[in-house]
C-alpha cells in the first residue's frame, strides 16, 4: 500500500476537537508502519486559527478547504465536499471520529465515494496486507476483529478515547488550499440555525470527581443514594443514557457519545455495565472505579479498581465513610 492515511478533522468555533488528536495519533502510527505519508483535512470557513493550530500538528499534509458556503452547512454538503477531495487524492484510510458529527458524517462520506464504511470501532490495523477494525458487538460484551477487503480506501469511525491522545513530534505541514465548485454540489437540505445548549449550572465537563449511575440503580426513587455520596464527596452526579430515556435524570449529566465526554480525576460507576457508547465517552478518566454486581461487565476492562458487589450494599458504606473524613 503506497496511498495516505487521510483524517477528517472535527472542530468547533475556531478550537480543534480532541478527537482529532486522537485520530492523528493513531493515523501517525499506521502511516509510519506502512510507509506512507500522514494528511489531514479540515473544511469549514474562516478557518485561520484552526490551521495556525494544526499546520504543527504532526502530520505530513494539511489539506484546507475553506469556503463561505461552508460555513453553516449540513452533513450533506461536508459529506460530498470530502468525496470530492477523496477523489483527489485517493487515500489509502479516511479516519473519522466516532462522535456525534462522525455518526452521521461516516457512511455519507461511504456512500458517495463508493467505499467501505466501518463505525464505532475501537482499533484499525495492517494485518496481511489488509486494514483490520476491532469492533464491539452485544453491549460490548465482546469484540470482533474484521478484515475490510477490496482495493479502494475505507472510512473508519474511532470512538473517543481508544487511542491515547499523544503529542506527536513537531512537524511543518505541507499547506494545501483546495478548490471546490460548491455550486456543483448537490444540495437537498438546508441548516437554517444552530441552537446551542444553553447554559447550565450543572457542568460534569468541568468536574474533578464525577459519581455515575447506570441501569443497576433500578428505580428512581433511589437516586439519591448516588446524590449523597457525590455530595459527600464534593463531586457530582452523572449517568449513562438509559437513565436520561427512563426520565430517572437530566440530559446535562449523560455520559457518552451521545452525551458528554468527561475526564475528571476520578471517576465512580455505579450500576453502569459499561456499553462501548458509555466507555467512549468517560476513558479519559483519570481514575476509574467501578461497582457493579456482574464479573463480566464491560465496565471493569477500563476501571483501575473494581468491587464485585451489590452497589445498594457498597455505596451507602463508602458514604459513611466520606462523611467520617
Amino acid at each position: 500500500m503506497s496511498r495516505d492515511i487521510l483524517v477528517i478533522v472535527e472542530h468547533w468555533k475556531g478550537q480543534v476537537d480532541t478527537i482529532t488528536y486522537q485520530l492523528l495519533a493513531k493515523g501517525r502510527l499506521l502511516a509510519d508502519s506502512l510507509s506512507v505519508g500522514l494528511s489531514a483535512l479540515v473544511l469549514g470557513h474562516q478557518l485561520g486559527n484552526v490551521v495556525e493550530i494544526l499546520k504543527d500538528a504532526g502530520m505530513d499534509r494539511l489539506l484546507v478547504v475553506d469556503d463561505p458556503a461552508l460555513g453553516q452547512a449540513g452533513v450533506e454538503v461536508y459529506a460530498s465536499v470530502i468525496a470530492e477531495v477523496v477523489r483527489s487524492v485517493d487515500p489509502g484510510l479516511i479516519l473519522v471520529g466516532y462522535s456525534l458529527v462522525g455518526m452521521e458524517l461516516a457512511p455519507s462520506i461511504a456512500v458517495r465515494s463508493d467505499v467501505i464504511a466501518m463505525t464505532n470501532c475501537t482499533n484499525v490495523d495492517f494485518l496481511d496486507g489488509e486494514f483490520v477494525v476491532t469492533r464491539p458487538l452485544f453491549e460490548g460484551t465482546v469484540h470482533a476483529k474484521i478484515a475490510l477487503e477490496g482495493r479502494g480506501p475505507a472510512v473508519v469511525a474511532l470512538q473517543r478515547g481508544t487511542t491515547p491522545t499523544v503529542q506527536l513530534p513537531r512537524k511543518e505541514a505541507d499547506l494545501q488550499s483546495l478548490t471546490i465548485d460548491m455550486q456543483a454540489i448537490p444540495v437537498r437540505t438546508e441548516v437554517l440555525e444552530l441552537i446551542e445548549e444553553p447554559p447550565s449550572e450543572v457542568d460534569i465537563a468541568k468536574a474533578e470527581l464525577l459519581v455515575a449511575v447506570g441501569r443497576g440503580i433500578g428505580d428512581k426513587e433511589k437516586i439519591p443514594i448516588i446524590e449523597e455520596l457525590a455530595q459527600a464527596l464534593g463531586g457530582l452526579v452523572a449517568c449513562s443514557r438509559p437513565l436520561v430515556d427512563l426520565g430517572f435524570l437530566s440530559r446535562e449529566r449523560q455520559v457518552g457519545a451521545s452525551g458528554k465526554n468527561v475526564a475528571p480525576r476520578v471517576y465512580i460507576a455505579c450500576g453502569i455495565s459499561g456499553a462501548s457508547q458509555h466507555l467512549s465517552g468517560m476513558s479519559d478518566a483519570k481514575m476509574i472505579v467501578a461497582i457493579n454486581k456482574d464479573p463480566n461487565a464491560p465496565i471493569y476492562q477500563v476501571a483501575h479498581y473494581g468491587v464485585v458487589a451489590d452497589l445498594f450494599a457498597i455505596v451507602p458504606a463508602l458514604t459513611e465513610e466520606a462523611k467520617k473524613g
